[in-house]
């Protein structure tokens, strides 16, 4: 089955990232609470959360766990029932055959494999994930013609054009306007305009396992794949 690379790589990955309890565990996403995404918590330390506080954790296993106030325990011992990448992984899989039965898709479009997990795919709709300080690389399957693309934001504050040539599979885009996390980007190519959201993948993510999980988790499902395929 086209998904079974994921299942042979994960027990080296989960290896590399110490399948042991987790020292580090990095913040995914915070409500009601002053945590920001990307930001590091000592697994040993209590986590002091209020009713209706909820925090989202990456352990360096590449685990998931959820916890939701009240809580003043570790999050190791918080009762949080934390989901590995394996299953993370196989949900999105199980998720996808369910909407069409094929390899990768949105929105009924079938999505081919990206050859590099960082690498944006220029012709469809969906979220990104970028690396911090590091200039976006688009990507196309199909390279037979030049084309035209535009980068801007939905505000049209500014834009950046670039000629793509014939044969060329990768296209770097730099902006004068470094891009953020949580924003979405109008991509012009070739005429036809897609939304894509991005987000920043943390440096306090040490390891592949901690950066699938992460893309997994903010949709950035294609990279996620790629990042397990090719181990870069």
């Amino acid at each position: 089955m086209k998904h079974n690379f994921f299942f042979i790589l994960l027990p080296a990955l989960l290896l590399a990232a110490n399948a042991a309890d987790a020292a580090t565990l990095v913040v995914v996403e915070a409500r009601g609470i002053a945590l920001n995404p990307g930001a590091t918590l000592d697994a040993q330390k209590p986590l002091l959360l209020k009713q209706g506080q909820h925090v989202t954790l990456i352990s360096e296993t590449g685990s998931t766990l959820k916890i939701d106030g009240p809580n003043n325990q570790p999050p190791t011992a918080s009762g949080s029932s934390g989901v590995d990448l394996s299953s993370t992984l196989g949900a999105l899989v199980t998720q996808r055959q369910s909407r069409s039965g094929e390899f990768g898709t949105t929105r009924g479009t079938v999505l081919a494999a990206l050859p590099d997990p960082w690498l944006i795919d220029a012709t469809h709709s969906g979220n990104g994930c970028l690396r911090e300080g590091q200039t976006p690389v688009f990507w196309r399957l199909d390279t037979k013609n030049a084309a035209a693309i535009m980068v801007a934001p939905v505000d049209r504050s500014w834009k950046a054009q670039a000629h793509w040539p014939a044969g060329q599979e990768r296209l770097s885009i730099t902006t004068d306007v470094p891009m953020h996390g949580g924003e979405t980007y109008v991509v012009d190519f070739g005429g036809a305009e897609s939304a894509i959201t991005m987000t920043l993948v943390p440096a306090a993510l040490t390891n592949d396992a901690m950066r699938a999980a992460w893309m997994a988790d903010k949709g950035c499902e294609a990279q996620a794949e790629a990042l397990l395929k090719t181990g870069k």
